[in-house]
């Protein structure tokens, strides 16, 4: 019976030990994976409204969505903030494109943690425009 309970211990850490070896292969490859550059660092949208309506909506947006606005320069167009619950930073410029109007909304965002560039950065930059649209609808 001794013979049997030392053989039953040793598969069970080689269980063990397989099962570490594999979950940090798995987090190594995450790792490896949100350390590759986005091939698509930003996010843009054209909205038909003007850059004033825009640029408000913008910063609508972000307290919607209990973002934080860091920065804000209507001349040059920038916002920037952070969204704490996705330790991120996002930059976003807001430019005319004409008086049709349309007005266009380029998101950046660097996130921060398990998933950095990735799904939350994504995430983020999908989720902001998305609001600047809903917000933007209730204007007229």
């Amino acid at each position: 019976m001794h013979d049997n309970e030392c053989g039953q211990s040793r598969s069970l850490r080689r269980l063990t030990a397989a099962a570490v070896a594999a979950l940090l292969g798995i987090l190594v490859i995450t790792s490896l994976a949100n350390a590759v550059p986005n091939k698509d660092q930003e996010s843009t949208q054209v909205y038909q409204h003007t850059y004033d309506e825009v640029f408000q909506a913008s910063q609508e947006a972000i307290e919607r969505l209990g973002y934080f606005v860091t920065d804000k320069n209507k001349d040059k167009g920038t916002v920037n903030g952070n969204a704490h619950e996705r330790h991120c930073s996002f930059d976003i410029h807001i430019e005319p494109l004409n008086t049709k109007p349309e007005t266009r909304a380029t998101i950046n965002a660097q996130c921060k943690g398990l998933f950095p560039n990735g799904t939350w950065a994504r995430s983020v930059k999908e989720t902001f425009l998305s609001e600047v649209q809903k917000v933007l609808a209730t204007y007229h």
